[in-house]
């Protein structure tokens, strides 16, 4: 298994080389301790957290529109590939590997969850940000949001990618708009950090798309 993932990788990217070498050798160095002493665990993650500053053009956009209502974020649905500890890379057109020494600290579709909320919250100030079954202020227009995560993961370009589709529907369960999303950040440097944090800049990325999206709704 070692010697396939070596082969596999030699014709990557620097960058994902780096990232699946760094787990290759991680198993190495494990096996060649034995008995000498503990073997420290995997490294766990967390998305780093949304406060990077909304920007005044952002701020100002969102003013535009009266930006005073409820929405209600439904529990994300995540792929299938996607919903275990272990961070993904996509390594060609067929092929996805699954980290095991670098895993999530937390499921990643609720990260995803609260990372959104949160920047919602923050781009929407005036705006009331719940998840799906909690009260919602009386007098407030009521949006719905919805979303299906396939790909959040590295690629064998360098960049990370989320990816998916999402539906804004209005109080009554109407559907108002429906689109698909694919976002892309570079990797600021090589490992599992560096993916972890351009992982986290194109959800916040694509966060800040549907925080536009709601507050145009109100057109």
């Amino acid at each position: 298994m070692i010697h396939r993932n070596k082969i596999a990788a030699q014709s990557k990217p620097r960058r994902l080389t780096s990232l699946i070498g760094a787990s290759l050798l991680g198993v190495t160095l494990m096996g060649l301790a034995g008995c000498a002493g503990p073997v420290s665990g995997p490294t766990t993650y967390l998305l780093p957290s949304s406060n990077l500053a909304i920007t005044a053009n952002q701020q100002l956009g969102y003013q535009q529109f009266d930006n005073r209502l409820a929405v209600i974020v439904a529990p994300l649905r995540i792929a299938e590939h996607l919903d275990n500890e272990g961070i993904v890379m996509q390594l060609n057109d067929i092929e996805v590997y699954q980290a095991r020494e670098h895993l999530w600290a937390e499921g990643i579709g609720q990260q995803l969850q609260q990372q959104l909320q949160q920047r919602l919250a923050l781009a929407l100030p005036n705006a009331q940000i719940i998840s799906k079954g909690q009260p919602v202020q009386a007098g407030l227009p009521v949006r719905e949001l919805r979303l299906q995560v396939n790909r959040f993961q590295g690629q064998q370009s360098g960049d990370a990618l989320a990816e998916g589709q999402w539906q804004l529907l209005d109080g009554s369960g109407q559907l108002l708009t429906q689109r698909s999303f694919s976002v892309t950040a570079p990797l600021a440097d090589n490992g599992y950090p560096a993916l972890v944090r351009a992982l986290g800049q194109a959800w916040q990325q694509q966060a800040d798309v549907l925080a536009k999206e709601l507050a145009s709704s109100q057109r």
